[in-house]
């Protein structure tokens, strides 16, 4: 039993960890949603600025949260990695952003789809936690997988029309997974509560 309160624990403490970077991250693809669909004709160059300033932030903490974390949590991380991978990519994108205007409506449609396949983890995440709820997390990924395939083959062939679907689409990641996250974090504290009850009992 003391084994399994170690074990949520360690859940609880994860989740805490990466929380702050999920709502950060999320928040910026909800920011950038919402101007791709008010502004589709002139968000290129923007979304290159800002994709760019947000990668250099988030190697930044990456970095930071690396060097501050204790060693047995930073052991196996990659965060140093992680963060200077970022970082670099994020001046590089600033520093040249005119090459990635020609692929930048490709590049979010990969990133439509890797959230997809994110949330299927998600999906057999809350499956193992027993939620009723795991099937909704893989519609989501089934709904973020038809967002990003549309933008990738651009079946309407109208460029406005495309930024507008990959706003949507980002949008859309943005508040589920915030909402996930939250969904998460009460089904580890409810387990955790579970498992206390029942060594107090023991």
């Amino acid at each position: 039993m003391a084994k399994k309160q170690t074990q949520w624990e360690t859940v609880k403490q994860n989740i805490k960890g990466i929380r702050s970077e999920i709502i950060i991250m999320n928040a910026s693809m909800i920011i950038l949603g919402i101007l791709m669909i008010c502004f589709p004709d002139k968000i290129n160059g923007l979304i290159c600025q800002g994709i760019g300033a947000v990668l250099c932030v988030w190697g930044i903490i990456r970095i930071v949260k690396y060097f501050m974390a204790r060693a047995e949590s930073a052991f196996g991380s990659f965060g140093l990695v992680q963060g200077g991978a970022m970082l670099g990519f994020g001046i590089f994108l600033l520093a040249t952003p005119e090459f990635f205007v020609s692929i930048i409506d490709v590049t979010l449609a990969i990133v439509l789809i890797v959230s997809a396949v994110i949330k299927i983890q998600y999906a057999f995440d809350f499956l193992k936690m027993n939620s009723s709820r795991w099937w909704i997390q893989l519609l989501g990924a089934v709904i973020m997988a038809a967002f990003g395939i549309l933008a990738m083959t651009k079946p309407f062939g109208i460029a406005n029309i495309v930024m507008i679907f990959i706003g949507c689409g980002l949008i859309f990641s943005g508040i589920w997974d915030l909402v996930s996250i939250n969904g998460v974090e009460k089904k580890v504290k409810e387990k955790s509560r579970i498992v206390d009850t029942t060594a107090d009992d023991e």
